[in-house]
């Protein structure tokens, strides 16, 4: 399983450079901001003091304590297959179905709620309270975004209510999600370091790395779990396109360095990483939350530039895809959305690339895809390849919709277990399987 270890660099980011020209400011801004982590970290350690001649108070050596040899029976730690596959087998098809979606609940507290987000709630449930919709939707995960969000202290409650709303019938708990980036994309800023963007770290990757581990750690302190970030995608010399200054930069190796260190870095605090978006969001101008892009690029093209952080990302055990709201016709000559294209999901990602970890959707409340019925998207998407359906704008009718492939057989058994164990998977990794007793 992951847990939150030691810094995966062991220096303060700056003191060495591995990888192209750092810029300075950014650079000691990062420094700055970890030193202070780190002395607060030292100031609140107390290790215990070494015995000393002088300790033992008569000028001798204080003599050793026996010792007496005993057996002890250590059991084999157990093989998470089979903690996950007991799990799977534990659940109903409907919480199986709920495991798939991640949604965006409103309101800052699981049980209280105001009239306004009990509105929204409403609309896309059918009931109020985030906690009641944890429990009636068996959902695996919630994404947190700004309505949620007003201090380190609110959000660390409200988290511990909604999975103790996730544990009421023994399920696992939740996948708990945020933006967190650096730069212009950060959900979360009380009681945490706000790191500068992408781009202004890139060619340093200590400073990524270490920026990402403490990243991971603080947000962990407030019930997050998963990190969406880092964004690989690739930028064309001169023309940063829709993503801009959230990418490293124009060259696919050094942000396939600068990937690979967040990826590191994240997942060494404990936290799982979400890195987008697939298959390369770099190189358009379209802004998906508003309508669909088109990345203009062939195959040969798209294997030189935009595949080289994903191939990264695999290689450094990734724990997330997240795949973009993008046509890529030099991938899937019919045009359709990455997000809905099992050419570009399964037989592009999972086979080619190897990836046998949680996919997910980008939000299915952007533009790109707002054409597409609520019901219909979310299992078409999950056919294509998808694990997790992050934002469904209706989430009473992804769920009827998912349940009703499921019971007609037009979604198989087959089909919903693996991407239903790829979760489990996840969540064993991140402590948050029955009985695993980190909740």
């Amino acid at each position: 399983m992951w847990r939150s270890s030691s810094s995966p660099t062991g220096v303060v980011p700056g003191q060495k450079e591995r990888v192209g020209t750092v810029k300075s400011n950014s650079v000691r801004t990062v420094q700055a901001a970890v030193v202070a982590v780190a002395l607060l970290a030292a100031a609140c350690s107390t290790t215990a003091p070494e015995t000393t001649d002088e300790a033992s108070g008569d000028g001798e050596a204080a003599a050793a304590p026996a010792t007496t040899a005993t057996e002890v029976d250590i059991e084999p730690p157990p093989d998470p297959g089979v903690v996950v596959d007991e799990a799977l087998a534990a659940l109903t098809v409907e919480e199986k179905v709920g495991q798939l979606l991640m949604p965006v609940l409103a309101g800052s507290s699981a049980d209280e709620v105001d009239p306004a987000d009990a509105a929204l709630n409403r609309q896309i449930s059918g009931l109020e309270r985030p906690a009641d919709i944890v429990d009636a939707f068996h959902l695996g995960g919630v994404l947190y975004l700004e309505n949620n969000i007003e201090s380190a202290e609110q959000l660390g409650r409200l988290s511990s209510g909604l999975q103790a709303a996730a544990r009421t019938t023994g399920g696992p708990e939740l996948l708990i999600a945020v933006d967190q980036e650096g730069g212009r994309v950060n959900r979360i800023t009380d009681q945490v370091t706000v790191f500068p963007a992408a781009s202004d770290l890139a060619g340093n990757i200590d400073a990524v790395t270490e920026a990402s581990y403490v990243t991971g750690q603080q947000l962990q302190r407030q019930g997050i779990n998963v990190v969406l970030a880092p964004v690989a995608d690739v930028v064309l010399p001169g023309l940063p396109g829709f993503i801009g200054d959230r990418s490293f930069g124009d060259d696919p190796q050094m942000v396939a360095d600068m990937v690979s260190g967040s990826i590191v870095g994240l997942q060494q605090s404990g936290v799982a990483a979400a890195v987008k978006h697939w298959p390369g969001h770099g190189a358009t101008s379209t802004d998906s939350h508003l309508s669909l892009p088109e990345l203009d690029v062939d195959r040969r093209q798209w294997d030189k530039r935009e595949r080289v952080p994903f191939d990264a990302a695999i290689d450094h055990d990734v724990a997330i895809v997240v795949v973009g709201h993008l046509a890529v016709p030099g991938l899937d000559g019919s045009g359709t959305p990455a997000t809905l294209s099992s050419v570009i999901i399964d037989d592009l990602l999972r086979r080619e690339l190897g990836f046998d970890g949680v996919v997910m959707t980008d939000a299915l409340n952007m533009g790109a895809v707002g054409q597409f019925d609520a019901g219909r998207i979310s299992v078409d998407a999950i056919m294509a390849g998808a694990d997790v359906l992050l934002v469904p704008p209706d989430l009473a009718a992804s769920y009827e919709a998912l349940l009703a492939a499921a019971t007609d057989g037009s979604l198989s058994a087959d089909r919903l277990d693996r991407s239903v164990r790829r979760v489990l998977m996840l969540k064993y990794k991140l402590g948050l399987l029955p009985g695993q007793g980190d909740g």
